[in-house]
């Protein structure tokens, strides 16, 4: 969805709508919990368990809007039907100019040079190491979270719990849309990737070193501000600096291959029996944390020099001997592109 977003969306506006997307994570964590917990409650009915209801109450919704994607969704801005002609021109003008480093259709065009570009640039990589530490603690979040609301009162329902867990998933949405519209705004990412990690570091601090139930159910509150900040601008800032579309589809590949593999980590980080102060899975994660806010300084210094170079024509010996359409087709590599940091 984060490379789809880039056909429609100009780099001054992916944050924001990325977010509309975080805000059905952030729901879904939020009455995930509730409904399997009253899913649970069906055990038996029509001689099935209740594990199966979950999967075919979940599961319907899904493949509905598979198949509604698959059928009605556009391929690209040229292609949507439901938008009428003047409306596609400008969609596409507004992406030429956008991405006028790489407006050319064969930029646009999935070629093996892009993929292998991809690959071979030490970018992408610490983009994928940036995202690792933030899905670590995405994927964590929802397993610590019931367990420390749960020691505030032990005699409180598993339903009263997880309706509990609502309002830190809601701050962290509301956190986030503000960070993605000022981050929108000033076009700087970096910066909120860096502050969103510190504060969940903090967060987990008091996780570690706390005790009672107030000081940790704080910290919960504080790993909630930076929960969709660190994972959410890392995704919308790498594909906004790779105008070329096989390098970019590559890229975001790569980084959420790589970020969807903390899932298969992170029940290991926090295993019942550390329950409930998992003190080893925190201290895992503020490590992580502390790598993903040094990448986000890493390229911000890297971005930041090399706009720098272009901006005083430094670079401008790579355009000699080209043509207006071969410069066109360097993309991010061209000395006109600048960079979002």
């Amino acid at each position: 969805m984060v490379l789809y977003l880039t056909f429609f969306y100009t780099r001054k506006e992916l944050a924001v709508r990325f977010g509309y997307l975080t805000s059905g994570a952030a729901l879904a964590g939020a009455v995930g919990g509730l409904l399997a917990y009253a899913i649970g409650y069906m055990d038996g009915v029509r001689n099935l368990r209740a594990w199966r209801w979950l999967l075919i109450i979940e599961g319907i919704p899904a493949i509905c809007l598979g198949l509604f994607g698959f059928f009605f969704l556009a391929d690209s801005p040229s292609s949507a039907w439901y938008l009428s002609p003047s409306q596609r021109q400008l969609l596409l003008a507004r992406s030429t100019r956008d991405q006028r480093e790489a407006s050319t259709p064969s930029a646009q065009t999935l070629n093996r040079s892009d993929v292998l570009a991809a690959f071979k640039d030490w970018k992408i990589w610490t983009f994928c190491s940036m995202n690792f530490p933030a899905d670590i603690q995405l994927f964590s979040y929802a397993i610590f979270l019931p367990t420390i609301i749960k020691a505030i009162n032990p005699s409180w329902s598993s339903l009263y719990v997880q309706a509990l867990t609502v309002p830190c998933f809601a701050w962290s949405t509301i956190v986030y849309f503000l960070a993605a519209f000022v981050s929108d705004a000033i076009q700087h990412r970096a910066v909120f990737g860096i502050l969103g990690a510190l504060v969940s570091i903090a967060g987990h601090v008091m996780l570690i070193a706390g005790r009672g139930v107030a000081v940790p159910y704080l910290g919960c509150f504080f790993i909630a501000t930076g929960l969709f900040i660190v994972s959410g601008i890392a995704l919308v800032w790498l594909p906004t600096n790779l105008p070329r579309y096989g390098k970019r589809s590559t890229a975001v590949g790569m980084q959420l291959m790589l970020g969807n593999s903390a899932g298969i980590a992170a029940p290991y980080l926090y295993p019942t029996a550390d329950s409930p102060r998992y003190t080893m899975g925190h201290a895992v994660t503020l490590g992580l944390l502390v790598i993903s806010a040094l990448a986000n300084a890493l390229l911000w210094w890297a971005m930041a020099s090399t706009n720098r170079r272009r901006r005083a024509g430094m670079e401008d010996w790579k355009m000699v001997g080209k043509t207006e359409e071969e410069v066109d087709e360097m993309g991010d590599d061209s000395p006109r592109y600048i960079y979002a940091t």
